[in-house]
């Protein structure tokens, strides 16, 4: 029922995406170093991209061909914190083209948490 009300629905798309490809588009591992070493260096996690990119050209680079336009940092503590991220490139020029949600948009979400005494990342 549902799938036919989506397919017939004139607001929804959906494209087909592999695993590989989505996790191709996924933020690069560089980028995802920095901000466990941010983390480290400052003693806080960064609380936007634009703080994070403010303090030195390092954080700044590590977005470097980075796809996506929005990102949120979600401070549970100290030792844990949630990076999501949405709005790829990509799938804002298809919007524009066919006013249609993607229902398999890219986005995705990396949960960075101490473990070890060392800050390690498993992206969602």
């Amino acid at each position: 029922m549902v799938i036919a009300y989506c397919s017939s629905c004139n607001y929804i798309t959906y494209t087909p995406r592999s695993k590989a490809k989505k996790h191709h588009e996924a933020p690069s591992v560089m980028l995802l170093y920095k901000i466990a070493e941010f983390r480290e260096e400052y003693n806080e996690w960064p609380s936007s991209k634009e703080y994070l990119t403010s303090k030195e050209k390092k954080y700044k680079d590590a977005f470097e061909g980075f796809k996506f336009l929005y990102t949120s940092f979600n401070i549970v503590n100290n030792d844990k914190m949630i990076f999501s991220y949405s709005r790829h490139i990509e799938d804002e020029a298809n919007f524009k083209t066919t006013k249609k949600i993607d229902l398999n948009n890219y986005n995705g979400e990396v949960k960075f948490y101490k473990e070890g005494g060392k800050f390690i990342w498993k992206i969602r």
